[in-house]
């Protein structure tokens, strides 16, 4: 991240929350933050990799906290925002990655097979933007940026629909939150990755076929990384991106392009 003419880093002791931000794009994206200057709260449900998140910030001289937190919870999740105004005094800026699959055709799934993608993807991002949207609005603004998906913006394969689902509703829920909150001075965007190296993409491999199969999709044939999608983030962070609100921007390799 370039710094302001004065030789500033417009990021340097700024807060930002990451939810499951303990493995793939949230932990490479908590890393990437902190490099940039950023004060890290670390966001998941899983102690073990949440704690070595921590470790690993800590260790390359970064600011970083971990909170447990299951973005189910609205109790959890209210507290994961008090801990982090407890620990820095504000949140500047919010990634909501976390996350899960939805895998099953429409018609063979049975209702605990469809609920878990919108009760973290859907539900669990709104849990977490209303508390970003209320203490942004009461410091006077703020950035917010949403993990959507492509899936979110083209059905790509049968078979996921609960996944497609909650993304399509995880972008209206980002538009929605832009135009409701940017008379405050907060902006509201969304990255939209296509197959980026993670645990979900390999996952992936027996209900679409993974990698293999997102390589004939992409123009490069190339699968994309945490940190192409931590970079763009960064940017909607910054003040570089001043006028952007409201959109959805995919880190697909020209994907949504074809």
């Amino acid at each position: 991240m370039s710094d302001d003419a004065d030789g500033r880093n417009p990021l340097e002791k700024a807060v930002v929350v990451v939810t499951g931000g303990s493995a793939g794009i949230g932990r490479a994206s908590a890393v990437a933050f902190a490099e940039a200057g950023l004060r890290v709260v670390i966001a998941a449900r899983s102690e073990k990799r949440g704690a070595e998140a921590e470790r690993e910030i800590r260790a390359q001289g970064g600011d970083a906290h971990f909170v447990r937190c299951d973005v189910t919870s609205p109790s959890q999740v209210h507290d994961l925002f008090a801990r982090a105004v407890e620990l820095y005094g504000r949140v500047d800026y919010a990634f909501n990655n976390a996350g899960v699959p939805g895998d099953g055709r429409l018609a063979d799934l049975a209702p605990e097979d469809f609920d878990p993608a919108f009760a973290v993807n859907t539900r669990g991002l709104w849990l977490c933007m209303r508390e970003e949207l209320r203490l942004m609005s009461a410091q006077g603004g703020g950035s917010i940026v949403n993990n959507t998906s492509v899936h979110g913006i083209r059905t790509v394969f049968p078979g996921i629909g609960a996944y497609v689902a909650s993304k399509h509703a995880a972008v209206a829920l980002t538009r929605v939150a832009a135009i409701e909150h940017a008379h405050e001075g907060i902006r509201v965007n969304a990255v939209a990755p296509g197959p980026i190296e993670s645990d979900m993409l390999a996952a992936s491999e027996a209900a679409v076929g993974g990698a293999t199969t997102w390589r004939g999709l992409i123009p490069s044939g190339e699968i994309g990384t945490p940190r192409q999608v931590s970079d763009v983030v960064l940017w909607l962070f910054s003040s570089a991106s001043s006028y952007v609100n409201g959109q959805v921007i995919g880190v697909d390799g020209g994907f949504l392009a074809t």
